[in-house]
């Protein structure tokens, strides 16, 4: 069986591939704190049209046409928002207080999806277990 054709191991890994992206991202943010001119990056959530575009292989047409190149990000779209504090001296955006806060947020997001994917997983195997006995 297949835990990848089921939507709900689908969802979870989507959103931890999601989660992780966003982690790296945070990193390096916060690597950077003392860099000049440098602003903080965020990664877009997930959305139903961004996983449905992300997820769909593209479709040669003519095999004169180029495939298609995969992103390194698995697809999720790196960004720069707005600042929301001033920058500093040297035009550096990043908050220290602010991206770590960031990363225990995603770190408490990244271990609920582990845990609901270790349930519905022990589940299956339990179900499975007693099918076959």
């Amino acid at each position: 069986m297949d835990l990848n054709n089921l939507s709900i191991f689908s969802m979870a890994k989507t959103e931890m591939a999601y989660l992780t992206e966003r982690q790296k991202v945070l990193a390096t943010n916060i690597a950077n704190a003392n860099t000049p001119h440098y602003l903080p990056q965020d990664v877009e959530e997930p959305s139903f049209a961004n996983v449905l575009r992300t997820s769909l292989p593209m479709t040669l047409t003519n095999e004169k046409h180029l495939a298609g190149i995969p992103s390194g990000n698995g697809g999720f779209r790196v960004y720069t928002p707005k600042p929301d504090t001033a920058l500093t001296i040297d035009g550096n955006g990043v908050v220290l207080e602010d991206q770590l806060n960031e990363v225990s947020k995603t770190k408490g997001d990244y271990n609920r999806m582990l845990t609901i994917y270790g349930k519905y997983k022990s589940m299956l195997q339990t179900a499975n277990t007693k099918i076959n006995a």
